[in-house]
This record gives C-alpha cells, structure tokens and sequence, in this order.
C-alpha cells in the first residue's frame, strides 16, 4: 500500500529529479507581454473613435478684392439628393463641366488675358472637391487662383 500513495516512487527510486536551471540575467518576459497585451485590448475597446471634427472659420474681416472684367469664375454647387456636385463654368449660371472643361475653360481665358480665377463654392461643398479643382486650374500657367466659399445653409 506504500507505493500506492506515491505516484511517482519508481521515479524517486531511480535518481532522476526534475529541477529547473535557474541562471542570474535570463527573465520570463511572458506576464508583462501578457499586461501589454490586455492593456491594448482595454484602450482599442475604452477609446472613441472620432472623425476630424468640423472647422468653424471666423467670417474675415479685411478681404482683397478681385477686378470683374479681368477674372474667369468658376462656381462648384453642392451635391444635390439627384447626384454630385455641380461644377458650373461662370457665375452661378453657364454650362457644367468637369475638371478637364475646367482646365480648358481657364487656359482659354487665360489666353483672352483674363489672368485671374475666381473659384466660388457652396458651404456644403467639400474640402476635396475644392481642393481637386483648385489642383485643376493651378496647372494652367500664368493664372491667379481666389477661392471663396459661402456660408453654410442653416438647417
């Protein structure tokens, strides 16, 4: 009944004991790997995920003003519930175009001498459209790009 209680006598019999080599400068890395692990999961899962919050510019109180008779205009109108924003070669009124009509339509008037390019767009317009489009005509040479943007509808 004496080897019945221990499991492991023929083991201890024999001589072998399991013993752990302990050597001064090696460390078991493997709790703190697992706190830098918890501590990710707990900040991905505790944080909010926020968009870049709108920039409210302050209306400006001095302003350059652009000749008429010596400036091309370009209005872009916010996307409608129809489809995408329009780009309309003139002020408010004339055809529709798209960034190459553009491109076109200032190199040509920048050829009648009309250096100066007024770029108006809608409040609801996006930074992205208005950013393709001042791309757009900053390619054309020799011309002077204003852009003005109108206030945002109240909704």
């Amino acid at each position: 009944m004496a080897a019945r209680h221990r499991m492991f006598a023929d083991v201890e019999a024999s001589g072998w004991k399991r013993t752990r080599r302990v050597t001064t400068g090696d460390m078991d890395i493997t709790p703190m790997i697992d706190v830098v692990f918890l501590l990710l999961i707990f900040f991905m899962v505790a944080s909010t995920m926020q968009g870049t919050p709108e920039i409210d510019v302050p209306p400006a109180a001095h302003s350059l003003g652009v000749e008429a008779n010596n400036a091309v205009v370009v209005t872009i109108f916010a996307a409608s519930a129809r489809g995408a924003e329009r780009i309309v070669l003139g002020d408010g009124a004339g055809d529709e175009g798209s960034l190459d009509d553009v491109k076109r339509y200032v190199a040509d008037a920048a050829r009648a001498g009309k250096t100066n390019v007024v770029l108006k767009a809608e409040g609801d317009v996006p930074h992205g459209v208005v950013n393709q489009l001042s791309r757009a005509i900053g390619e054309v040479e020799g011309v002077k790009l204003y852009v003005g943007v109108g206030d945002q509808p109240s909704r």
